[in-house]
């Protein structure tokens, strides 16, 4: 009787399966299973998705992808003959192509050249439904027209090709298209997209030659991005049910943006661009139905005006030159901010999560009580301590506090910064500190009070705001932990202190150098 352990049931069970399992490997290892058994061969020889891409290229050819030797030619030569026998194969066995992709590495092209026409052909012989192929280097290598009269083709990706105007475009079942580096005209992305009457996703990315875009005719577009088109004029989209277009720069300054008509528009991002003022606020006007909104590099803008009833998310990043900020807006439950201290004037809106983060040295206790209201609905910040006196705590019965502090330069005391955090959360039991972006040391604080949190029927002295008692008359104990991950390994230490000068030993514990950045997420 054969051992049940040198029983092969994985190669027993059905082709699908084989295929589902080879679908969470990295693609040369998906290769490799062919020699496992014959019917991992058949799988391989069945299976669908090619990703022959540049993770698969720079794997199986890792010394120099450029190397210009007659060996190194030679073994390209052999790779680009194993892809095309690869869908040869499938091809004449009828099986139909999920996925592929063809990657050309950089000063190669003379050599691959003749191996990449019948590849395509029969990919497209396969019906592939999601082609990718992708080029290094200067666009030069023209693209086959007769990927643009597929019928097969639901997501096609170019990169590093030069289009020039087609004939004639047939692609009938075409919704998503990704262009990158890919050198065409306007007219020539009118005539490709003119062909393309199902397109859903249009993404242009670092293509040259577009100068004076405009989108019309596209009635099932949906979602829509533009990135580093540095010679671009003027963009204009014409399709109601656009509901997420993204543009990001580098941009020309001249360039301008026409997305009145976008009525359906839910997502809008501008990254890096020349937007003025008066612009986003008319803009936005337009957009009922907008819910998500970020702003990033856009340091031409000084005023951000901002009325919506739909706007849930918004998110302000990195802008130089913006002062303040002032929003009109019932829904929005998300606010994200990153830059210098700026006025906000936003009304009686609560937040669910907001995320602050403050690089600066021109805050003062004048800004922090202009803003208190809004800082005190973000739940979390450190404000100065002359404020802290006079203002109540935003929380009360908060029993673990855990913060983060992206730090680098100055130096703060760990008694000072303990204060801080525990005006916020009065008596919590533990307090969490993360040092660093991304994280490299953390605080973990265990608190014991020796007496009542909450005096009955009095104000303490050191609290005029609420009846609470400050924390450094009550702590009875605290534990600290502290440990950092760096390159050099893992340090941690554990420290107890108990008595009237717990918190002067406490401060003397770590020397923290740090930076005025201050990031607030809860």
């Amino acid at each position: 009787m054969e051992s049940l352990s040198h029983i092969d049931r994985i190669s027993n069970l059905p082709e699908p399966i084989l295929h589902h399992i080879l679908s969470f490997l990295p693609f040369t290892q998906t290769v490799q299973t062919r020699v496992l058994s014959r019917t991992w061969k058949r799988a391989w020889h069945t299976f669908s998705v090619l990703k022959f891409d540049s993770d698969f290229f720079y794997q199986v050819f890792p010394e120099d992808s450029n190397d210009v030797s007659e060996a190194g030619k030679q073994k390209l030569r052999e790779i680009f003959n194993y892809i095309k026998e690869t869908l040869r194969i499938r091809h004449n066995e009828m099986i139909r192509l999920m996925n592929f992709s063809l990657f050309v590495p950089g000063d190669s092209l003379e050599i691959c050249l003749p191996y990449i026409d019948q590849c395509i052909f029969y990919a497209l012989g396969c019906n592939v439904k999601e082609l990718s192929l992708e080029l290094l280097g200067n666009p030069r290598f023209n693209l086959p027209e007769i990927i643009l009269c597929s019928n097969s083709i639901e997501i096609l990706t170019l990169a590093g090709l030069k289009l020039e105007s087609p004939r004639s475009v047939k692609l009938s079942s075409l919704t998503k298209l990704f262009l990158m580096r890919v050198d065409a005209t306007d007219l020539v992305l009118q005539s490709l997209l003119i062909g393309c009457p199902l397109i859903e996703y249009l993404s242009l990315q670092l293509c040259p030659g577009l100068k004076n875009l405009e989108l019309s005719g596209l009635t099932k577009l949906n979602k829509f991005e533009v990135c580093d088109a540095e010679e671009l004029q003027r963009l204009c989209i014409i399709a109601q049910d656009v509901q997420e277009v993204s543009i990001q720069g580098p941009l020309p300054f001249q360039c301008k943006f026409n997305l009145a008509s976008c009525k359906f528009l839910k997502y809008l991002r501008f990254a890096l661009t020349h937007i003025k003022d008066e612009w986003l606020c008319n803009q936005i006007s337009k957009f009922p139905l907008l819910e998500s909104l970020l702003i990033a590099g856009c340091d031409d803008l000084k005023s951000i005006n901002i009325s919506s009833r739909s706007l849930k998310l918004l998110e302000i990043y990195d802008c130089l030159r913006l002062v303040e900020v002032k929003i009109a807006a019932s829904s929005l439950s998300i606010f994200k901010y990153s830059g210098d201290v700026i006025s906000f004037q936003l009304g009686a809106i609560t937040f669910s999560k907001s995320h602050l983060l403050f690089q600066t040295e021109n805050s003062s206790s004048e800004w922090y009580t202009e803003h208190f209201n809004f800082l005190q609905c973000s739940i979390n910040v450190i404000v100065p301590e002359d404020l802290r006196r006079i203002q109540p705590s935003p929380l009360g019965n908060v029993d673990h506090l855990d913060c983060t502090v992206e730090a680098f330069k100055w130096r703060f005391a760990i008694k000072s910064a303990v204060d801080g955090f525990l005006w916020i959360s009065p008596h919590s039991r533990t307090l969490s500190i993360r040092l660093g972006y991304p994280p490299m040391s953390s605080l973990k604080l265990q608190f014991s009070y020796r007496r009542q949190a909450v005096y009955e029927g009095r104000i303490a002295q050191c609290c005029k705001s609420r009846p609470i008692s400050c924390w450094w008359q009550c702590i009875e104990e605290v534990v600290i932990e502290y440990t950092y991950t760096g390159k050099a390994g893992n340090y941690a230490e554990r420290h107890i202190f108990k008595g009237e000068d717990i918190w002067d030993k406490m401060d003397c514990l770590i020397d923290l150098q740090t930076q005025e950045i201050l990031d607030w997420d809860f």
